[in-house]
């Protein structure tokens, strides 16, 4: 009975691995779009890419990198962000062309320096001296797409969208909620860009 209690768990999990190995073969992590976009708290000029995946592509993870100049500061510093996108629905409009009448996102940024903290240094004693930190922001935003599919078969690319966000972050949010003088249309960071589809 042990022998074949042993042969049995043996076979399961030859089968298992089996099982395994032929999932992960399907699994596609190849980016399915490249973007560049300016503005949105990640920069004057940011690149890119991005997965789609989930029922008719709806969801979308995006890594960024870009280039904040230095402004008043010593030197430009790069930003990055990981980024999740829902696009809930689309609307063909024919003639090669798709709106995405909607997409919503939720982003944290950073700032790759060392002069920015993530958490409170020694010398603010005080509790609660500032309640966020300089070097994580939360953001959200809503926006729309306008995608144009590009006729034949050939090249890497068989679609270009371009779009534009409208949100907010957190320490926007913060500053209002204590700041009566702040109007609305100061807490709104735009961002425009363009996206090539890759092939499959």
């Amino acid at each position: 009975m042990t022998m074949k209690w042993y042969g049995f768990k043996r076979l399961l999990s030859i089968v298992f691995v089996f099982v395994i190995f032929h999932k992960a073969d399907a699994i596609d992590l190849r980016p399915t779009h490249v973007s560049c976009q300016s503005g949105g708290g990640m920069g004057v000029v940011s690149l890119g890419t991005g997965w789609c995946y989930g029922s008719h592509h709806r969801w979308e993870t995006d890594i960024f990198l870009g280039l904040v100049p230095k402004y008043d500061s010593e030197s430009a510093k790069v930003a990055m962000a990981l980024k999740e996108n829902f696009v809930p629905w689309k609307v063909n409009l024919g003639m090669g062309f798709m709106l995405e009448p909607l997409t919503s996102s939720i982003y944290f940024t950073t700032l790759l320096n060392e002069h920015v903290w993530a958490r409170l240094p020694s010398r603010y004693g005080e509790k609660g001296y500032y309640m966020l930190s300089t070097k994580i922001r939360a953001n959200i935003s809503l926006g729309q797409r306008l995608r144009w599919e590009i006729p034949g078969e050939a090249g890497v690319f068989d679609s270009v969208s371009i779009f534009y966000e409208l949100g907010t972050c957190d320490i926007y949010v913060l500053s209002a909620a204590g700041n009566s003088e702040i109007k609305f249309h100061e807490l709104l960071q735009l961002c425009l860009g363009i996206r090539l589809n890759f092939r499959r």
